[in-house]
C-alpha cells in the first residue's frame, strides 16, 4: 500500500470515529489514578480442594476475568482464580472463584477461600479438573443471584448456571441449554453468557431485565447470540429460519474484533435500547492496526429494546484497550482488558476487566442522571452519601437529622445514606478531635461521600471583630479543605453553609456591630469559596435572623429559646436552618396533590400519587390512594412546632399536600382516612384546597415513626463516630465486619421499611351522614 493511501485510509477512520453518534454507551470509560490492578495473585492462599483431598494453592497463579455486583452498598466481584497445579499453558490449570469485597470500587478485601470450584457434585464431570471460568453474575428481583460461568474438563465446554441467596452458597444448575429444543443443544461447546439487566432507580443498582415477560442472555464466542428464559436458569437459544442460533455480531475486518466478537458483562436496557459490551479479539492481519496481533478490547453493540436480536449500531473503536504494562503482561502477552464484571454504583460505572489473564483491573465511567421521576429534581440522588462536616452546631445533630427525615419520606423509593461528621470547638484547622488532615479522612473520606456539607465559622471568629489575620487562617484553611476534598473525593458534590448566626437580636452585642456581622462576612467568605470551587452555597444566617427576629416582635421570652445560649440553635431554630438548606437543594414543597371533580365524579388531576377505585353514592365519595411520599410531622399541636410554624412558612414550602374537591353540593363534609377522622370542611374549603399535612393523618402518623428511627439511627452514627475518633474497637480493627455499621445499615433498611408506601382509603361525606360500607 502507498504511503498516501495508508494516510488517507487512517485519515478517514479517524473522520468516521469522530462522526460516530456515540450518545448510547456506556462510558468513556477512565482508569482511576490509583489503586489498579485491585486484584492480583495470591501464592500464600490455601485451599482444603475436596476432589484432590489436599491443600491446593487455589489462587497463586493468575485472578483475572471477573464478575461484579452491588450488595449491601458494596461491590462483590466474583474472580477467576488459577492454582498451580497442570503444565504451564492457558486453560491447563484448575480455576475457582474467589470472591472480594469494596466499599469504593477500589480497594478490595478479599476472602481467604474460594466460594466456587469444582466438588463432589452433580456437575463434576463437566468441571474437573479445569474447573469454573470467567463468570458473569446478576440478581433477580426477588434478591437471587444468578451466575453464568463456563465449565471445562478440559475437552469439553458449556455455560453452567448457579443460584445463590448469599454469594456464598451456590446451588449448581447445569448447562444452560441442557434441555432446550428438546437436548438440541445438549452437546454444544459454548461460553461467555451476559443476562440482560437494567438500572433499578430504588435500589440504584443493575437487576436483571424482563423484556416481554421474558429474561434475555446474550452469549457465545466467535459469533454472539441470543437466547431467552422464563426463569433466568433453563435457557433456549433464538434460532432463525433454518433453525440455528441466530448471529448477531460477528468478526468485522479492520476493527479491533477482526478475529471475533465474544460476550462481555451483562448487557443494560437503556432508554437507547439494549447496550451490550462485548470483547473483540484482532486478527493478526487484516485487523486494527493500533492494535497489536490477537489483543483483546472492549466494544459496544446497541440492540433494539423492542426486538433484541435487532443490531441498531456498534462502536468502531474500542471503548477500553490494552495500554498498561499490567494489560499486556502475563501469561495472554499479547494484552487484555476483557470485561467481564460491569455494577451501578455511587452513581458511576465500574467496569471489571482482565488483565493478560493475569490480574483484575477496574475502570470507571459517569453514570447516568437519575430519573426526574424518582428525584423530582431535587439536590440529592439515589445512593448518594451525604457528610455533614462541622462544629458543634453540626454535632447537636439536629438540621442534618431532619434534612434526613425530609429526604426519607419525600423520597422514600429513593435510598440515601448519611452521615455526621460535627466536633464541637472545630475550627478550619481542626480542632480537640485532630487536626484537619486528620479529621478529614477519619471522619469525611471513610463514608465514600458523594455529597459533602461544611458550616464552621462560630469558632473560628474568637468572639471578637475580624482582622486580616483571622480572615487569612479562615481562607486559607478553608482552601485546604476544598484541595483535600478534591484531591481524595474528587467526584463528590460540595456545599458550603454559611455559618448559623450568633444571637445579637435578643441581647445587646458585646461590641460594636455585633458578633453576627462576623459571621455574615465569613458566610460572604464562604460565598467566593464556592463560585472559585465549584461548590452550591447556601447561606443559613439570614433566615435563621429572621426568624429570631419574627419571634422577638411576638414574645421576647420565646425569641431567647431559639439560641439560649446565642451560639447553639435550639430544635426550632435547626428547623430553620434546615429549610434553608432544603430550598438550597431545590427541594418539592410538594407532598402529593389530589383534585376530584364531584360534579363529573372523576379525578381531575393528581401529582406523586395514585388515586384508584373512586366511587361515590349521592353526595359521598371513597377512593384509595397510593402516595409516593410522605409529609413532614409537623402539627401545631405541639407548642414547640407551633411556634416554628408562627416564625417560618416551613408548611408551604416544604410541606404541601393538598386535597381539592370542586362541585360538591354546599354544606359541610367529614373527612376519613382509613380508620381516623381527620376533621370538616365546608364546600367551599374543600374546593379551595385542604394541605392534609396540617392534620393528624394516617401518612403523618407514619412519618413520626419514622422521625423517631432517624432520629435512633443519627444517635447511633454519633457514637460510633466518637468511637473512631477515640479508636475505640468498632470490630473492623482486626480485620472483621465493622459491627457499629452493620447496626447502622440494619437501621437505616429498618427506616425505609417504615417510610415504605401504603395505600389509604378516603371517605368523604356530608357531615351526619353514616359511614359508606367498607371495601369501597
Amino acid at each position: 500500500m502507498k504511503v498516501g493511501t495508508c494516510v488517507f485510509t487512517v485519515l478517514m477512520s479517524a473522520i468516521v470515529a469522530h462522526a460516530q453518534n456515540l450518545d448510547w454507551t456506556i462510558g468513556p470509560f477512565t482508569r482511576p489514578a490509583t489503586g489498579n490492578p485491585v486484584i492480583a495473585p495470591n501464592a500464600q492462599s490455601q485451599f482444603a480442594d475436596p476432589l484432590s483431598h489436599a491443600p491446593v494453592h487455589w489462587e497463586a497463579l493468575h485472578t483475572f476475568n471477573p464478575a461484579a455486583i452491588v450488595r449491601d452498598r458494596k461491590v462483590y466481584v466474583l474472580y477467576r482464580a488459577e492454582d498451580n497445579s497442570g503444565t504451564m499453558a492457558i486453560g491447563m490449570h484448575t480455576s475457582r472463584l474467589g470472591i472480594a469485597e469494596s466499599a469504593d470500587g477500589i480497594h478490595f478485601t478479599r476472602r481467604a477461600t474460594p466460594v466456587f470450584y469444582p466438588a463432589e457434585d452433580d456437575q463434576k464431570g463437566r468441571e474437573w479438573p479445569g474447573g469454573a471460568e470467567d463468570p458473569r453474575i446478576v440478581e433477580l428481583e426477588d434478591g437471587t443471584y444468578v451466575l453464568t460461568y463456563t465449565q471445562w474438563n478440559r475437552t469439553t465446554y458449556s455455560v453452567g448456571i448457579a443460584t445463590s441467596k448469599d454469594l456464598e452458597h451456590w446451588n449448581k444448575k447445569g448447562p444452560a441449554f441442557l434441555a432446550a429444543a428438546g437436548g438440541k443443544y445438549a452437546d454444544l461447546k459454548y461460553k461467555s453468557a451476559g443476562i440482560v439487566t437494567r438500572v433499578d432507580a430504588e435500589k440504584a443498582r443493575l437487576i436483571a431485565a424482563r423484556i416481554d415477560g421474558k429474561y434475555w442472555m446474550y452469549w457465545g464466542e466467535g459469533v454472539i447470540r441470543l437466547a431467552s428464559s422464563n426463569d433466568a436458569i433453563h435457557w433456549t437459544p433464538v434460532e432463525n429460519a433454518k433453525g440455528d442460533p441466530v448471529e448477531l455480531l460477528k468478526p468485522r475486518a479492520g476493527h479491533f474484533d477482526s478475529s471475533f466478537p465474544e460476550t462481555g458483562p451483562p448487557p443494560v436496557l437503556t432508554d437507547k435500547g439494549i447496550v451490550v459490551l462485548y470483547n473483540g479479539k484482532n486478527a493478526p492481519a487484516g485487523g486494527d492496526p493500533s492494535m497489536g496481533p490477537n489483543a483483546y478490547a472492549a466494544g459496544e453493540a446497541l440492540f433494539d429494546a423492542k426486538d433484541p436480536q435487532h443490531l441498531i449500531t456498534q462502536t468502531d473503536q474500542p471503548v477500553l484497550k490494552p495500554e498498561l504494562p499490567y494489560e499486556k503482561t502475563g501469561q495472554y502477552a499479547a494484552g487484555t482488558t476483557f470485561a467481564e464484571g460491569l455494577v451501578f454504583f455511587h452513581g458511576k460505572w465500574f467496569l471489571y476487566y482482565g488483565c493478560a489473564d493475569s490480574l483484575v483491573a477496574v475502570a470507571v465511567a459517569p453514570g447516568p442522571q437519575p430519573p426526574t421521576d424518582v428525584s423530582r429534581g431535587f439536590y440529592l440522588h439515589p445512593e448518594d452519601r451525604v457528610v455533614f462536616y462541622g462544629d458543634s452546631i453540626t454535632e447537636q445533630n439536629y438540621y442534618n437529622q431532619w434534612v434526613q427525615l425530609y429526604t426519607v419520606t419525600r423520597f422514600p423509593k429513593m435510598r440515601v445514606h448519611f452521615y455526621n461528621a460535627g466536633v464541637g470547638g472545630d475550627r478550619v484547622n481542626g480542632g480537640w478531635a485532630g487536626p484537619i488532615d486528620q479529621r478529614l479522612p477519619r471522619d469525611v473520606f471513610v463514608d465514600n461521600p458523594t455529597v459533602i456539607t461544611i458550616m464552621l465559622g462560630m469558632n473560628d471568629g474568637g468572639y471578637q471583630p475580624t482582622t486580616p489575620e483571622i480572615d487569612s487562617t479562615y481562607r486559607t484553611g478553608y482552601e485546604h479543605i476544598l484541595d483535600s476534598i478534591k484531591k481524595n473525593a474528587p467526584d463528590a458534590r460540595i456545599t458550603l453553609l454559611g455559618p448559623s448566626p450568633f444571637d445579637d437580636v435578643t441581647a445587646p452585642s458585646t461590641f460594636p456591630g455585633g458578633y453576627n456581622a462576623v459571621m455574615q462576612h465569613f458566610a460572604d467568605v464562604d460565598r467566593q469559596l464556592a463560585q472559585e470551587h465549584g461548590a452550591t452555597f447556601v447561606n443559613l444566617n439570614p433566615a435563621t435572623v429572621a426568624a429570631i427576629e419574627k419571634a422577638q416582635a411576638l414574645d421576647p421570652r420565646l425569641a431567647k429559646l431559639l439560641l439560649p445560649d446565642r451560639v447553639h440553635p435550639d430544635p426550632p431554630a435547626h428547623w430553620v436552618m434546615t429549610e434553608a438548606l432544603l430550598k438550597g437543594w431545590n427541594a418539592p414543597a410538594l407532598v402529593t396533590s389530589v383534585s376530584i371533580d364531584a360534579g363529573g365524579a372523576r379525578v381531575s388531576a393528581s401529582e406523586n400519587t395514585s388515586v384508584d377505585a373512586l366511587q361515590h353514592a349521592g353526595d359521598t365519595f371513597t377512593w384509595t390512594q397510593n402516595d409516593n411520599g410522605l409529609p413532614l410531622p409537623l402539627l401545631k399541636e405541639n407548642a414547640t412546632t407551633a411556634m416554628l410554624l408562627d416564625i417560618t412558612d416551613i408548611q408551604k414550602a416544604l410541606n404541601q399536600e393538598p386535597l381539592i374537591v370542586t362541585d360538591l353540593a354546599p354544606g359541610q363534609y367529614a373527612l376519613r382516612i382509613d380508620d381516623r377522622d381527620i376533621g370538616r370542611f365546608s364546600a367551599e374549603e374543600l374546593a379551595a384546597g385542604i394541605n392534609l399535612a396540617d392534620y393528624n393523618t394516617p401518612m403523618r402518623s407514619q412519618a413520626q415513626v419514622v422521625s423517631w428511627d432517624v432520629r435512633d439511627l443519627v444517635e447511633a452514627h454519633y457514637i460510633h463516630s466518637r468511637m473512631r475518633i477515640q479508636n475505640a474497637d468498632t470490630g473492623a480493627e482486626a480485620g472483621g465486619a465493622d459491627r457499629l455499621q452493620a447496626f447502622e445499615d440494619s437501621m437505616e433498611d429498618k427506616i425505609y421499611a417504615e417510610a415504605a408506601p401504603v395505600p389509604h382509603h378516603f371517605e368523604l361525606k356530608p357531615a351526619g351522614a353514616p359511614a359508606a360500607p367498607s371495601g369501597h
